[in-house]
């Protein structure tokens, strides 16, 4: 299975990098095939509102690097979202990213497979985690379940998680990764 992992950190070794990476470990010692993308190296557009995937029921058009992105997507039986949390929210390029997702949805219903496996991880500075940034995660994941895809994790790292070799949460990402 082809497992499609979209990083939205600065920090190429940030927590939520760091923890997705783990997840991929996983998914790889299971056997599946991984594509990344990063999206803070990548030349990404917000969504234009120019209406051609709703008028000819394709995918997103935009002339950037998630060109490649759509065949990935359609292709794969997974999809991990990693992302920081900046100001009680996942970080503006994931947002923007997420927004993309608006090509997938018809008239006549959405326009990727449905049970897709999704796994997001979140990071956040905050030593304990708080009902306003919960909401956002689940706000950010309900977006692509609405797209048919299926939850199959949601990981969050707050500021008081260790992340040593053996620490609880990227045994957590490692068997998150391991059981797509």
């Amino acid at each position: 299975m082809k497992v499609v992992a979209v990083f939205g950190s600065p920090h190429e070794n940030g927590a939520s990098a760091r923890i997705a990476r783990k997840v991929l470990e996983g998914a790889k010692a299971a056997g599946h095939e991984i594509v990344e993308y990063h999206l803070n190296v990548m030349n990404l557009r917000g969504c234009q509102a120019c209406g051609v995937c709703k008028r000819e029921k394709v995918d997103c058009i935009q002339p950037d690097d998630l060109k490649p992105y759509w065949q990935d997507l359609h292709e794969c039986g997974a999809l991990v979202l990693a992302a920081p949390n900046y100001c009680s929210q996942v970080c503006g390029p994931m947002i923007t990213y997420m927004n993309r997702h608006y090509c997938l949805i018809t008239a006549e219903g959405v326009r990727v497979h449905p049970g897709i496996k999704l796994v997001g991880v979140f990071s956040q500075g905050a030593k304990e985690r708080y009902e306003s940034a919960e909401k956002a995660y689940d706000w950010f994941l309900h977006d692509f379940q609405n797209r048919d895809m299926v939850l199959h994790a949601k990981i969050v790292h707050t500021g008081a998680d260790p992340l040593d070799a053996d620490s609880p949460i990227l045994r957590q990402a490692y068997e998150a990764g391991n059981t797509l």
